[in-house]
């Protein structure tokens, strides 16, 4: 596990700006209508990836890790902890 607080604020930081550019992507997209019909389920999935990135930028920043995971806004990041913490294994990556 990584105990540099320094270089976990530098991922944080960078998945932050990732998310805020994917985010921008996705509205960018949804400016013109026949676009955003014709793909609204991939600019959801876009949305989705954005909200993510921010999500673990702030677990990845947090104080006590544990409890921000448990905590998570993203409830596949949450579920995907519980069991993995409830068992004292490691979480293992959810779709959705």
């Amino acid at each position: 596990m990584l105990h540099d607080r320094s270089a976990l604020r530098v991922i944080a930081d960078l998945l932050r700006s990732t998310g805020h550019l994917t985010e921008q992507v996705g509205s960018a997209l949804c400016q013109d209508v026949e676009t955003a019909t014709r793909n609204l389920t991939l600019l959801q999935d876009i949305d989705l990836l954005a909200q993510r990135q921010v999500a673990i930028a702030e677990i990845l920043e947090s104080e006590d890790m544990a409890q921000s995971l448990a905590n998570s806004r993203l409830e596949w990041i949450a579920s995907a902890y519980r069991p993995a913490n409830d068992a004292g294994g490691t979480a293992s990556a959810q779709s959705a």
